[in-house]
């Protein structure tokens, strides 16, 4: 099973986050996302995220590959 590692922060677009996220489980990819400045997360256009775990917490864990989607300010942050 593939790993996936999908950051996630406050103002992030959440349908170029959670579609990533919805279409790699269905397809059987091992996904967790990773709140950028905390679990607590609210996107870009006010939908509130509940993240996996904390990025300060990923310890040198082993993905196959990593998501940064965009959106502002997500991006900044």
């Amino acid at each position: 099973m593939k790993k996936v590692l999908v950051f996630f922060a406050n103002g992030t677009e959440e349908i170029e986050a959670l579609t990533v996220v919805d279409i790699l489980r269905r397809a059987g990819a091992e996904v967790t996302v990773a709140g950028v400045g905390g679990k607590e997360l609210v996107g870009s256009h006010a939908i509130r995220i509940t993240a996996d775990i904390d990025a300060e917490s990923l310890k040198a864990l082993d993905f196959d590959m990593v998501v940064v989607p965009g959106g502002l300010p997500g991006t900044t942050h």
